[in-house]
C-alpha cells in the first residue's frame, strides 16, 4: 500500500451559527479563523489544516458562479497557510446534502445530482489548481443515508470532472455511512472503486471512540468502559477494518477526523494507542477539532488564553508527528511557539543525526547556524542567534524541519531559583531585550534590581528582585517583559 509521510494536522473549523441561513453573514451565521491559528498549529508541526466550508455559502444556487466574498475568505486561508509553511484541505462539509429555499436535498436524487457536485468542484479547481497552499480536495464530508443513490458512482463522476480540467491535486474520497473506518468494508463493499488517471487520490475515513462512534461522547469514560472493557484499545480495533481494506486494495488511506474529550485523562491513553496504530499504517491524520469559536467544546485543541495555554490532547499528538517534523518549544517549559532572539529553546524530532546542525532561516531569508548546547536522537537544545530577524523562522535539522515565530520579548522561567532573603534570583530566557520587565509575587509587583543576560551560559537570562518584608510560604512568581507574561513558577519561602 502506498504510504504518506505520516503528516499530522487538525480540522481548523469555523463556527456555523445559521445552518439554514444561506449564504449568511460573516461573524453572525458563520466564521473563519484568524492567521494566528494558522501560525500556532504550523509551529506545532500540525501543518495540515482541513478547512470545512459549506456548499450553500460557496455556491448560493446550484450551477451558479461561486460567492466571491466567501471564496476570497478561503483564498485568504490558503495564503495564510503558505505563509506559515502549512497547507489546507478544502472540505465540503455537507454530508451529501444541499439546502435550497429551506429544503434539504439529498445527492443522487432528482433535484441534486452528481453533476451538481461536479460543477462545484470544477469551479473550485479553476481557483485552486495552481495554489501550493492547497494540499487536497475533500469531495464531501461524511455522506450518509443517500437512499437508492450509489456514492461510489457519484464520487467517480466528480473525480472524472476534476481530472478533465487538467487538475492533478490530491483528491480525498470519503466513504458512505459517515465515512466510518469501522464500517468501511460493510458500507462501501470489498473493492476500491476509483479510477484516477492522475493516480493521486486517497480514501478518507473518520473514527471516534465512544460507543456509537459519533464523537459526541455523551457518556463518561467509566460508563463507556462498562460497555467495553477493551476501551483503551478501541482505536486500533476501529482503524483496522479501514487499514486492512486499503492494504488489500493497494490504495492510500487517510484519517480525516478523530478526537477525544479533555474530561478524563484516560481518554488520552485511548488517543495515544490509536495514534500508535495510525503511525504503523503510515497514513496522514487530522485531529477534530480546532478553531477560535469552539469555546469549551471538550474535543477542541484550540489553545486557551491568548494562544499561550496548550490543551491536554496536544502533547499526545506531538508524540506522533511524522519523521519530517521538527518542533521547537521553550527550554524552560517545553511549550510555546513564540520566542525571542538570543534565547534558549529545545527542538524535538525523530532519529536526528548524532552530529546534527541547526540551520535557521529568518524572515529576511538570511541563513545562520544556531549554537547547539545538547543533542540526542530525539532532542536538540540550541540558542537562537541574537542577530536573527523578527518574524517567521524556519529551522532545519537533518532531514526534518519546522517553523516558529520571533518577537522582541518572549519571557519564560525555569523552576530553579536562588533565595537569600530578602533577595530572589530567577532564571529564564527570552527577556534580555525587553524595555520593561515587571515581576509579580502572589500577584503583587516587587522591586526589580536586575533583568538581563546571565552571561555564564548562552541564551540564559536572570532577574533579581527584592522581596518585601513579611512575605512567607508559597510564592507564585511571574515575569512580564514588554507586557508579555511568562509561565508561573512556585517558590517555598520558609522563616
Amino acid at each position: 500500500m502506498p504510504l504518506f509521510s505520516q503528516r499530522r494536522g487538525v480540522n481548523l473549523a469555523g463556527a456555523e451559527f445559521g445552518e439554514t441561513v444561506f449564504p449568511g453573514t460573516l461573524g453572525k451565521e458563520y466564521t473563519f479563523n484568524s492567521e494566528t491559528s494558522f501560525r500556532y498549529f504550523a509551529a506545532k508541526s500540525l501543518n495540515l489544516l482541513r478547512v470545512p466550508v459549506r456548499w450553500e455559502r460557496l455556491q448560493p444556487a446550484l450551477r451558479a458562479p461561486l460567492n466571491t466574498a466567501y471564496l476570497n475568505l478561503l483564498k485568504t486561508n490558503s495564503a495564510w497557510a503558505r505563509a506559515s509553511n502549512a497547507q489546507i484541505i478544502i472540505d465540503v462539509q455537507n454530508f451529501g446534502r444541499y439546502t435550497s429555499n429551506g429544503q434539504e436535498l439529498v445527492i443522487g436524487s432528482s433535484r441534486l445530482s452528481a453533476d451538481d457536485l461536479a460543477d462545484l468542484w470544477v469551479k473550485l479547481s479553476a481557483e485552486f489548481r495552481n495554489d501550493d497552499g492547497v494540499f487536497a480536495y475533500g469531495l464531501m464530508n461524511e455522506p450518509h443515508d443517500l437512499g437508492f443513490a450509489d456514492w461510489r458512482v457519484i464520487s467517480q463522476t466528480v473525480m472524472t470532472a476534476i481530472r478533465n480540467t487538467g487538475d492533478r491535486k490530491l483528491i480525498l474520497v470519503p466513504g458512505d455511512s459517515w465515512s466510518s473506518a469501522e464500517a468501511w468494508p460493510r458500507a462501501n463493499g470489498s473493492n476500491a472503486w476509483i479510477n484516477d488517471p492522475a493516480n493521486n487520490f486517497a480514501f478518507e475515513a473518520h473514527t471516534y471512540f465512544d460507543s456509537d462512534n459519533s464523537g459526541s461522547y455523551k457518556l463518561s469514560y467509566d460508563q463507556e468502559l462498562g460497555r467495553n472493557p477493551s476501551l483503551a484499545q478501541i482505536g486500533p480495533a476501529r482503524l483496522k477494518n479501514f487499514a486492512d481494506w486499503c492494504q488489500a486494495n493497494k490504495v492510500r488511506g487517510f484519517l480525516g477526523e478523530f478526537g477525544v474529550p479533555n474530561s478524563d485523562p484516560r481518554w488520552l491513553t485511548v488517543l495515544d494507542n490509536f495514534l500508535t496504530a495510525l503511525d504503523a499504517s503510515g497514513m496522514d491524520g487530522l485531529y477534530w477539532a480546532a478553531g477560535e469559536w469552539w469555546g469549551n467544546y471538550p474535543l477542541s485543541i484550540q489553545p486557551a488564553g491568548t494562544f499561550n495555554v496548550d490543551r491536554p490532547q496536544l502533547p499526545v499528538l506531538l508524540r506522533h508527528l511524522g519523521p519530517a517534523a521538527f518542533t521547537t518549544v521553550a527550554a524552560t517549559t517545553f511549550d510555546g511557539w513564540i520566542f525571542a532572539p538570543d534565547s534558549l529553546v529545545s527542538g524535538f524530532g525523530r532519529n536526528l543525526p548524532a552530529d546534527a546542525t541547526v540551520q535557521l532561516t529568518d524572515s529576511t531569508g538570511t541563513k545562520r547556524q544556531a549554537k547547539v548546547l545538547y543533542q540526542s536522537a530525539g532532542q536538540v537544545n540550541y540558542a537562537i542567534p541574537a542577530e536573527t530577524a523578527l518574524g517567521k523562522l524556519v529551522v532545519e535539522v537533518g532531514g526534518a524541519s519546522g517553523v516558529f515565530w520571533l518577537e522582541q520579548s518572549a519571557p519564560s522561567l525555569f523552576a530553579g531559583t536562588q533565595l537569600e532573603r530578602p533577595y530572589l534570583t530567577l532564571y529564564g530566557t527570552g527577556f534580555r531585550n525587553a524595555k520593561a520587565v515587571e515581576v509579580k509575587v502572589n500577584g503583587s509587583p516587587v522591586k526589580v534590581l536586575y533583568a538581563g543576560p546571565q552571561n555564564q551560559y548562552a541564551g540564559l537570562d536572570q532577574v533579581n528582585v527584592e522581596l518585601p518584608g513579611g512575605v512567607i510560604g508559597q510564592l507564585a512568581v511571574t515575569i512580564s517583559a514588554d507586557g508579555k507574561m511568562s509561565n508561573q513558577v512556585n517558590v517555598e519561602l520558609l522563616m
